[in-house]
């Protein structure tokens, strides 16, 4: 939104802020005036229930402790300097920005929220019916470094995430910038006071996190996602449903750049979801990207459809170039896998010295529809002899365990159950 204003009339808008329902922090704000008064206004502007809309830009709005948002509030950047950032180390289970259930309807345009590597959470939105993210950038959000950190309970461990969202409906997450989320995890801290970090979802970090047991719309469209670390659990987009009778989540994730990320680009565990149109990279050979680790891919896209009412996920017309990789594509449950592209060129050996076990395409348990997806690369499987298994389709894999990995060998026969189409 642009608005021309001369003289005396910033001044008038600063002061009849209340009178229009709408908060100024930009027009008429003098930015020589320290940068805690703008924090302090910011916060009263939130907490004021008469003011629908906060504009923001010039000075950069930096927070002291996190801000909870309770009322339905749009928050708009003006011109290209509206950044909110963690000024100092906030506490790692609170987000910077977190919205209740009172907030919903609210809404996020051309802000850029930057946890300055002091924040585990850029925004965090609890039980919202209806939130939208446009146009914005989240970057810059670390996890519990519990290695180094004075930490004593596996519960004080908190993952990374850019945009966290719980039991939230109708919620738009659209042409974003989300970059720089991980965690100080290596292969070797898994396991913390005997509790399986992994397990527990300690050190799951996340770019876009939704979980939840209500139904509602989920669009996640036309984002650019780069380097979610963390080489044990880390995803770019996470999407899961929690003891739903029905699909709870349905909706997209298309058009999405991706690129760089520890385990899973795509992780659906919904029904009823399409996963189409995406551009998924990942060609790091160093197992660090500066004190991060990137590790190897376990899927680029993971998804799995279980359960009584489990509406085919549709899997399609996606590009992904892997480096290292365990799969490109999982499928598990009713898909439908078609028009995919899919290359790895990957080593024998993983990042963890673990023989790799790869396939550029995967499904079992349930009816899947394979139609005209191109695969490439010159990845083996080294341990099912010449057959080149990357380059095709592994049906109905067997799980194994090897020194505490899980792997899975494959019948090269396939199944009435599953359609094969070139």
């Amino acid at each position: 939104m642009k608005r021309t204003c001369f003289g005396i009339v910033l001044l008038l808008l600063s002061v009849s802020v209340f009178a229009q329902h709408g908060g100024d922090l930009c027009w008429g704000w003098d930015d020589r005036k320290p940068p805690e008064l703008k924090e302090a206004m910011f916060r009263q502007l939130v907490e004021d229930n008469r003011v629908e809309s906060i504009y923001i830009c010039g000075q950069p709005i930096g927070l002291t402790q996190p801000l909870v948002v309770d009322k339905p509030v749009r928050i708009e950047g003006v011109g290209g300097l509206a950044v909110i950032f963690a000024k100092n180390k906030l506490p790692d289970s609170a987000a910077m920005l977190k919205f209740t259930k009172n907030a919903s309807g609210s809404s996020m345009y051309k802000v850029e929220i930057d946890g300055n590597f002091h924040a585990t959470k850029g925004i965090e939105v609890e039980g919202a019916d209806s939130f939208s993210i446009h146009r914005s950038t989240l970057r810059n959000f670390i996890g519990t470094d519990f290695k180094y950190g004075a930490v004593d309970a596996y519960s004080d461990i908190y993952p990374a995430r850019a945009i966290q969202i719980t039991n939230g409906k109708r919620i738009n997450i659209i042409d974003n910038i989300i970059e720089n989320i991980g965690g100080h995890d290596t292969s070797s801290d898994r396991y913390f006071n005997g509790v399986d970090l992994v397990r527990e979802g300690r050190l799951a970090h996340r770019g876009i996190s939704i979980v939840g047991s209500v139904s509602g719309q989920v669009d996640i469209i036309y984002n650019t996602i780069n380097d979610v670390y963390g080489y044990l659990d880390s995803s770019a987009v996470y999407v899961q449903s929690i003891g739903c009778g029905v699909p709870c989540y349905e909706g997209m994730i298309s058009n999405n750049e991706i690129s760089s990320f520890g385990k899973t680009a795509i992780n659906l565990i919904n029904n009823g979801f399409s996963v189409q149109s995406n551009h998924i990279t990942s060609m790091g050979m160093s197992n660090q990207v500066g004190s991060r680790t990137i590790g190897t891919t376990s899927s680029a896209i993971f998804s799995l459809c279980t359960g009584l009412q489990c509406n085919d996920n549709i899997i399609n017309r996606n590009i992904i170039e892997l480096q290292r990789a365990y799969r490109g594509i999982q499928a598990i449950g009713e898909h439908y896998v078609g028009g995919n592209q899919v290359t790895i060129h990957s080593p024998y050996i993983t990042a963890r010295g673990m023989l790799t076990y790869e396939f550029s395409l995967q499904v079992s348990s349930g009816l899947s529809h394979f139609s005209g997806n191109r695969i490439y690369g010159e990845a083996k499987n080294p341990h099912l002899g010449a057959t080149n298994y990357a380059d095709g389709y592994c049906i109905n894999s067997v799980s194994h365990t090897y020194r505490s990995e899980v792997y899975h060998d494959c019948d090269p026969v396939l199944p009435s159950a599953v359609l094969l189409r070139h």
